[in-house]
């Protein structure tokens, strides 16, 4: 056990020592969300639903993609309500709580999200792959009036490993699918700000927090072949459109400080067991 707590602390303490590029992340718990002129609290995770992408998908001379084969998809995913925090971690449970009012709903949308197709199974049909880092916008908005008008609230940027699957990609609707995107914020934007209340470590500065999407995907419309890619002339793409529903929870880069606070802890915590030990 003493083993056990040793690597760890230093784990902790390297990983201080490396800072934000560790990406050592960790899950918040009973988070705090300012928008639309109100504040919502202790929230476990946003609840996700109603999403549509259309996706420009590269295709072979036989209409089917390849590994390596280019991407590129628009649309968004609305956010109405969020599931109060009741268990740490990820194990978050219960019935959707509404937003504070006069915030009713929340979206993200997203355009120029581009990536590769990594596994293509001819077979199947069943098709894998990830998104290009730092490529596209990403918004994230709110409407305080049932979505007549929406105002921006930050604005962030896919991250990697950010990607996924579908079961069927010459299938017809309902073919499933899953899908994890990584989002880091780069800017709060509207009076919009997330405070960290629960056992979260804090944040230095937004590119400290995340978001974690993770969506379960349908096709609604079968993708069916459309000439030229509309972000490359000389590529030939088939067309189709997502449905997705899910949820996103927060992550943030914990501060150096309390890595290395943490780190201490736990070698003192060795220290005493060791002394009762002798």
């Amino acid at each position: 056990m003493q083993i056990k707590k040793l690597v760890m602390a230093l784990a902790l303490a390297g990983a201080a020592a490396m800072g934000p590029a560790a990406h050592a992340m960790v899950v918040q718990d009973a988070w705090t969300m300012s928008a639309a002129g109100t504040t919502t609290n202790n929230i476990g995770h946003l609840g996700l639903n109603g999403g549509e992408a259309t996706t420009h998908q590269q295709v072979g001379p036989g209409g089917t993609p390849f590994v390596g084969a280019k991407f590129e998809e628009f649309g968004q995913i609305f956010n109405i309500n969020y599931v109060l925090e009741n268990v740490p971690g990820f194990g978050d449970f219960g019935f959707p709580q509404n937003f504070a009012q006069p915030l009713d709903g929340m979206r993200f949308v997203f355009s120029g999200l581009s990536g590769v197709v990594t596994n293509y199974d001819a077979l199947t049909g069943a098709i894998n792959y990830s998104f290009t880092p730092g490529v596209g916008s990403i918004k994230l908005q709110a409407t305080a009036d049932s979505a007549a008008t929406w105002v921006d609230m930050a604005t962030m940027s896919m991250r990697g490993p950010s990607g996924g699957d579908l079961a069927d990609f010459n299938g017809q609707a309902q073919t499933l699918g899953q899908s994890t995107l990584l989002l880091q914020f780069d800017a709060f934007l509207n009076g919009f700000q997330l405070d960290l209340l629960g056992p979260g470590l804090g944040y230095n500065s937004i590119s400290d927090l995340w978001m974690q999407v993770q969506t379960t995907n349908k096709i609604s419309n079968p993708f069916v072949f459309s000439g030229a890619c509309p972000f490359d002339n000389a590529l030939m793409c088939a067309t189709g459109k997502i449905t997705s529903d899910g949820s996103a929870d927060l992550l943030s880069v914990p501060e150096p400080g309390s890595v290395v606070l943490m780190a201490l802890g736990l070698l003192g915590l060795g220290a005493i067991t060791r002394r009762r030990a002798k």
